[in-house]
C-alpha cells in the first residue's frame, strides 16, 4: 500500500500517470421535492424554464434531457430562480434549499499539496469548508461543505471532485 502511494506521488509529479475515466456526476438542482424522480416527473419543458432561469447559467440538460448542474460554468448561489421557474412540483422552495453533492480534492493534481502556493479554491468558497494547514494541504470539511460548486472550475488543475453525498 506505502509503496503503491509513493508511486503515485512521484507520476503524479513527473507527468507520466495514465487518465483515467472520470464518471460524470449529474447533480441535480436545488429545491427538489423528496420522493420525485427526474427522469420520472421531470418532462423538459418546451421552454426548460429552469435552464433558462439560472442566473449563474450553470444548468444545463443531460442525456435524458432532464437537468444537471455544470460546474465547469460556475457555481450555485442558490438563488431561488430555478425553483420559481419550475412548471412542475419537481422543484419547489418548500424543499430544502440543498444540493446532494459534496466536493473532495485529488492530491495528487492538486497544487497545494505538491508545495506550490495556491489557494483558488479557498478564495472560491463562500463557506470555508475548505481548511488549509499551513499554506498548503487543503481538507474539505464534508459537514460545512454545500455541493455549490464555486470551487471547482476556478481550480487550475481541476483537482476538485464533485460527489454525491453519502446518505
Amino acid at each position: 500500500m506505502l509503496k503503491s502511494n509513493r508511486r503515485e506521488v512521484f507520476t503524479s509529479l513527473f507527468g507520466k500517470r495514465t487518465e483515467t475515466k472520470k464518471s460524470v456526476v449529474c447533480v441535480r438542482p436545488p429545491y427538489q421535492n423528496e420522493g420525485y424522480e427526474f427522469l420520472d416527473v421531470c418532462v423538459t419543458c418546451q421552454d426548460t424554464p429552469c435552464v433558462n432561469a439560472c442566473e449563474e447559467n450553470i444548468i444545463a440538460l443531460d442525456a435524458h434531457q432532464t437537468p444537471c448542474l455544470d460546474f465547469t460554468k460556475g457555481g450555485c448561489t442558490f438563488c431561488e430562480a430555478c425553483a420559481r421557474a419550475c412548471p412542475t412540483e419537481m422543484l419547489s422552495l418548500e424543499a430544502p434549499s440543498t444540493l446532494n453533492a459534496t466536493v473532495s480534492i485529488d492530491i495528487l493534481t492538486c497544487m497545494a499539496w505538491h508545495n506550490s502556493l495556491c489557494n483558488s479554491c479557498l478564495d472560491a468558497c463562500q463557506v470555508r469548508a475548505i481548511q488549509f494547514l499551513g499554506l498548503f494541504r487543503p481538507q474539505i470539511d464534508a459537514q460545512a461543505c454545500t455541493g455549490c460548486g464555486w470551487c471547482i472550475n476556478v481550480c487550475p488543475t481541476q483537482a476538485m471532485r464533485i460527489h454525491w453525498k453519502e446518505a
